[in-house]
């Protein structure tokens, strides 16, 4: 798991700190020894692109096979991407479905290839979150209470 450093598709928005990101991915990670999470995106300096960490990734890792999962949100803005020709070259695509979405072949870049997982998500967004945490809502059942605090001190109202 890499936590975004400096998300540049989110300027101007209210986001969490590369380090509280950092820190929310470690908390929700802490008891699974299976998932690592990665401050490369972290350390780099300027925009963070995907392609980028790939790259880096390789360098790392040589020889290995990288998969980027995203949900239908990002990748229904995916043509923004910063040079996405290269990526496409380079990982796996795999989309994580909410129950009753669909994908139409048609919105995707030439020669992408996407990988469709069913069922693997819960009904809920990111946005979602930060909107009830705002609204000082209730999230306790959508969020890992190792988070909940730090989430409340961030977007809290």
């Amino acid at each position: 798991m890499i936590p975004a450093g400096n998300p540049w598709q989110k300027e101007g928005q209210l986001v969490a700190t590369s380090a509280q990101r950092l820190e929310m991915c470690q908390l929700a990670t802490s008891g699974n020894p299976k998932i690592e999470v990665l401050d490369i995106e972290i350390n780099r300096s300027g925009p963070t692109y995907s392609i980028d960490t790939v790259v880096e990734l390789e360098r790392i890792y040589p020889g290995s096979k990288f998969s980027l999962v995203l949900g239908s949100d990002a990748l229904r803005n995916i043509q923004s991407w910063h040079r996405l020709d290269e990526l496409i070259e380079k990982v796996e695509f795999l989309q994580l479905l909410r129950s009753g979405e669909t994908v139409n072949a048609e919105d995707l870049p030439t020669g992408i290839e996407v990988k469709h997982v069913q069922g693997a998500m819960l009904d809920i967004s990111s946005t979602l979150i930060r909107e009830k945490v705002a609204k000082s809502e209730d999230v306790s059942e959508l969020v890992d209470s190792k988070i909940l605090d730090l989430l409340k001190g961030i977007y809290g109202a």
